[in-house]
């Protein structure tokens, strides 16, 4: 994440990032986007390791892993409402979702 991005949980397991200076053209922010979700992608793909104590009190370690579906919606200025956007980001997940989980989807609004 760069410091110009915004994270936020949207509710439940889902959270919005809000990527903005992507680039001048369409290409460029896909391309910078497709980075940004595939670091992000891959970071929670690490496995997780947590330490819980077991009935006896004895410590032990879990290792935990995570699945993320990512859906991208790119956008430009004066484009869809933030309702369009969230819709489209939210298709574009449930894309990544039906390609086994663990991907990156995306979404173009005003790509013509």
């Amino acid at each position: 994440m760069r410091q110009s991005d915004t994270v936020a949980r949207f509710g439940g397991d889902e959270f919005v990032v809000l990527l903005s200076e992507l680039g001048s053209g369409l290409g460029e922010a896909h391309q910078q986007a497709a980075t940004i979700a595939e670091k992000i992608r891959a970071s929670l793909a690490e496995p997780y390791h947590l330490h819980q104590a077991d009935p006896g009190g004895t410590p032990k370690r879990v290792e935990h892993h995570c699945s993320t579906s990512v859906g991208v919606a790119l956008f430009g200025p004066g484009e869809p409402g933030q309702d369009e956007v969230f819709k489209a980001a939210d298709a574009a997940m449930y894309r990544a979702k039906a390609a086994g989980r663990d991907a990156v989807r995306f979404n173009e609004l005003g790509a013509s």
